[in-house]
């Protein structure tokens, strides 16, 4: 038997044939790239916006609590030096009553 040789050779499309679906489908991709960067952008934005907010409102609170606390730290210093024998007594029964609370910890 003769050897047949294979001629049939897929044919293959060639480059420079033109679809008018590969351009809009490029265009969609560019216009998808422009919109992906300007969402990016923009939720950039808003977040450091809203990061700052927080942080302003955080300064804030601070703010707040170590006036707070100064104010309480007066009072007290004020009560401990009206009735010393009372908050000396306050004291011992709380070092007491926190080491009875640590003791049964362990």
């Amino acid at each position: 038997m003769p050897k047949s040789k294979v001629t049939d050779k897929p044919k293959i499309v060639e480059a420079n044939t033109s679809y008018p679906e590969l351009s809009e489908i490029r265009q969609d991709l560019d216009s998808l790239k422009d919109n992906v960067v300007a969402l990016t952008k923009h939720v950039q934005k808003d977040g450091v916006e809203q990061a700052n907010e927080l942080g302003t409102a955080a300064k804030k609170q601070i703010g707040l609590l170590q006036a707070r606390s100064k104010k309480e730290a007066v009072k007290l210093e004020q009560q401990v030096k009206a009735k010393p024998g009372q908050s000396l007594a306050i004291a011992f029964a709380g070092g007491i009553l926190a080491s009875l609370l640590l003791r049964n910890r362990g």
